[in-house]
Order: C-alpha cells, then structure tokens, then sequence
C-alpha cells in the first residue's frame, strides 16, 4: 500500500510543493522501530503508516527556513494533542524546523483501543525566521490510521486548510502562551 499526495503553497514570494507519502510499515525493524521500542514485536507493529512529506521550494537560503508543527486527534477518548519530541515539548510547539525539513513520522499504538489516530500536519514559517515566536501556517494535510481489532489500515493523505487550526488553537494557546499562531 502505497498513498502520495502534493499539496501546493506560496510564501515569501516563492511557490513550493508539499510531497507527502504515506505506507504501511511491512517491516518495523528496518524502519528502526526497535530504537524507541527495545523489546519490540514487529508483528504488532506492521500495517501502521510511516509518514514523510518533502519539500520542493523555489526559494533558497532563509527564504526556505520553515517547520511542521503536527497536531493528533485520537477519536477513542476524544484526545487532542500536540505531537512534539519530548525533549522540544517545553520550548516550541514545532516537530521540526529548519532548512526545507523534511517531515517523518511512524506512530504505532498497538496497545490502543479501536478507533482513529489522524494528525493535522502543517507547514509553517515564523515571518521573521527567528525574531519572534510567531507562527504562520503556509500549507496543511491530514493523515493517521484506523486500529481495529489491533490492526492498523493507514488512512489515505488529504489537503487541508492551513488556516484551520484543526480544533487545538486552545491547546496551542494554553500550551505555548509566548507564541502566537497567525
């Protein structure tokens, strides 16, 4: 299984274009699972997407510095979140941000109970690159997978709107009050 979409933007005068790919992970392993899991059991860890989403940009230098800031919704406990490295959760609400980043992500939960894991994935600039903790989002896709009965069907990539900030503008707030999310 195999699910691309391109998701096209503009900012500081230049147009870009978001290549996100989504699969199911056929093997856990290879895909460094044991890393974060040290007893894994790759069994229960095949089907769930592994998530990367390039960047073409035809601007170059600073004018290309952006992030991804990920936010999850789990629909089995009504959950919502925002998806940070653990060592970054108390600085920035960003899961990555630099020089055209690329996006990665590969959530396994086989321990959930059923329902729907989707993430609201934004690309986003701070204006001034790194005055102020402003961020602005500039392109957007949704993506997650669907856990019955312990297994995972990822589920399709789609175009979102960057501008919404998909329900967790108060989480945002509450969580990072010194940044402001435009």
């Amino acid at each position: 299984m195999r699910r691309e979409l391109s998701v096209p933007f503009e900012t500081r005068g230049h147009r870009g274009l978001v290549n996100v790919r989504v699969l199911a992970n056929d093997d856990p392993w290879a895909s460094g699972h044991q890393l974060v899991v040290p007893d894994l059991n790759a069994d229960a860890y095949r089907g769930f997407p592994i998530c990367t989403a390039t960047l073409r940009y035809h601007g170059s230098g600073l004018n290309a510095i952006m992030g991804w800031v990920q936010l999850v919704h789990r629909s089995f406990d009504d959950q919502r979140s925002v998806d940070v490295l653990p060592y970054f959760a108390s600085a920035a609400p960003l899961y990555i941000y630099g020089h055209l980043p690329t996006f990665f992500d590969a959530p396994a939960n086989p321990e959930h109970p059923d329902g729907d894991w989707r993430a609201t994935t934004l690309l986003v600039i701070a204006p001034d690159v790194i005055h102020t903790r402003v961020l602005v989002p500039i392109a957007a896709f949704t993506w997650g997978y669907r856990l019955v009965g312990g297994h995972a069907d990822p589920l399709d990539p789609e175009r979102a709107d960057p501008a919404d900030w998909s329900g967790h503008r108060e989480l945002l707030d509450r969580g990072y009050p010194d940044w402001t999310f435009g």
